[in-house]
C-alpha cells in the first residue's frame, strides 16, 4: 500500500521522492529529494561533502549496494542510504541483531530475545538503529502462527475481503507471478516468432496454460500450509533466499516472514522468484529457434518449456540484492532440446 501511495504522489511531485543520507560513521544524517540514482548520488555526495565518483551507496538496513535506477526506483520514499568513502565498509544496521534472528525458528525462545532487543532499545541513542532493531522487535512480537484475518486483521489492511487466510492472499500472489511469466512468454512469442509458425508455438504454450489451470498456478509455492515438497518456505512461513543464479546458495543469509506482518507481506514483493536459465534471453528465443529449424518429422515439445517457465527446476526465490540483472546466457539448452521424434 505504502509503495502504490509513493507512486501515487510522485505523479504530482515530478517523480521526486524523499529520502536519507548519512556517512558510515553516523555523523550526518540529511534529508534530500531525487527522482533518480544520479540525482540521489549527486545530491547525497554534496550534502555529506564526498567526492560522488568515489563513493558507494548502499541501503542502510542490510548493507545492499545499490547502482542503478531499475533498484533504486522499487525502494521507498524515506529509504535511508548510506555513501562509503573508498576502503569503508557496511554490513547493516541489522547486523547488531542477527544472532537473535537466527534463533527466530527456536519459539519456545521468544519472548526472551524479544526481551533482549528491548534492552538494546533502552540503552542505544541513534535514533535510525532504534527504527530499526524496533522493526525486528515488531516482528518478534507478532504472532506469526495466526492465519485467519479475525485473528490479525492489520495484516490484511488494503486487502481484497475476500481473503480470509493469510495462505489465500500468498497462493495469489504465487499464482500472480507464474500468471505474468505466462503473459510474457505469449508477448514474446507474438512478437519475436515468423508468421508462418508461430500459432503453432502458441498453440504448444496453451497446452502449458492448460497444464498450469490444474496445478493451481503452482499457488503452493508461497503457501506454508501446503506439503514440504510443494512450498518454498518451512511451515511457519519462513522464506531464505536461494541465491543469485550462479550460486548454490546464498552467503548473505537473506531470510523473510511475510506471514509475520503486513509491512514484511510488502516488502517480500520485492523478492524476485528468478528463472536460472533465463526466459527471456535464452528459453523463448530457443524455442521459437526450435520450430524454424526443427526437422518434418520432429515435433515440438512442451514438457521442457513447461519446466524451465514455470518449475522450480528452473526457479529460485531471491532477495532483491542477490538478484543480478546482467544479461546472461547459460549455454545449458538448445533450440534441439525442445525437439522430438514424431
Amino acid at each position: 500500500m505504502t509503495f502504490i501511495l509513493d507512486r501515487f504522489l510522485s505523479l504530482f511531485n515530478g517523480g521526486m521522492k524523499a529520502y536519507k543520507v548519512q556517512d558510515v560513521k553516523r555523523e550526518q544524517r540529511i534529508g534530500v529529494t531525487a527522482k533518480n540514482f544520479k540525482e540521489l548520488l549527486e545530491k547525497g555526495a554534496e550534502k555529506l561533502k564526498l567526492n560522488p565518483e568515489e563513493v558507494t551507496v548502499v541501503i542502510e538496513d542490510d548493507g545492499t549496494a545499490v547502482t542503478d535506477d531499475k533498484f533504486f526506483k522499487k525502494l521507498p520514499a524515506q529509504t535511508v542510504f548510506v555513501f562509503l568513502k573508498k576502503g569503508e565498509t557496511w554490513r547493516g544496521a541489522g547486523v547488531l541483531i542477527h544472532d537473535a534472528l537466527s534463533k527466530l525458528y527456536c519459539a519456545t525462545r521468544k519472548n526472551e530475545i524479544a526481551s533482549q532487543i528491548r534492552d538494546l532499545l533502552i540503552t542505544e541513542n541513534a535514533p535510525e538503529k532504534i527504527h530499526i532493531i524496533s522493526q525486528y522487535l515488531e516482528l518478534l512480537e507478532t504472532n506469526t502462527s495466526s492465519e485467519k484475518r479475525q485473528d490479525h486483521e492489520d495484516w490484511f489492511e488494503g486487502l481484497n475481503k475476500k481473503y480470509k487466510t493469510k495462505s489465500e492472499v500468498m497462493r495469489h500472489s504465487a499464482q500472480t507471478r507464474i500468471r505474468s511469466y505466462y503473459m510474457t512468454a505469449k508477448e514474446q512469442i507474438e512478437r519475436e516468432a515468423d508468421k508462418e509458425y508461430k500459432q503453432d508455438l502458441l498453440d504448444l504454450l496453451e497446452e502449458g496454460f492448460q497444464i498450469l489451470k490444474k496445478s493451481d498456478f503452482h499457488s503452493s509455492y508461497f503457501d506454508r500450509t501446503a506439503s514440504e515438497k510443494q512450498r518454498m518456505c518451512d511451515k511457519q512461513g519462513w522464506f531464505r533466499c536461494e541465491g543469485p543464479f550462479d550460486m548454490d546458495n546464498c552467503d548473505k543469509f537473506h531470510t523473510i516472514n511475510p506471514y509475520a506482518s503486513k509491512g514484511y507481506r510488502q516488502l517480500f514483493g520485492l523478492w524476485n522468484l528468478d528463472h536460472i536459465i533465463e526466459k527471456s534471453r535464452e528459453v523463448i528465443p530457443r524455442f521459437i529457434e526450435a520450430a524454424r529449424s526443427k526437422q518434418k518429422h520432429q515435433d515440438l515439445n512442451i514438457d521442457l518449456l513447461y519446466k524451465l517457465l514455470f518449475t522450480r527446476e528452473n526457479l529460485k526465490l531471491v532477495q532483491v540484492g542477490c538478484h543480478k540483472k546482467a544479461a546472461r546466457e547459460s549455454g545449458k539448452i538448445t533450440w534441439n532440446d525442445f525437439c522430438s521424434e514424431g
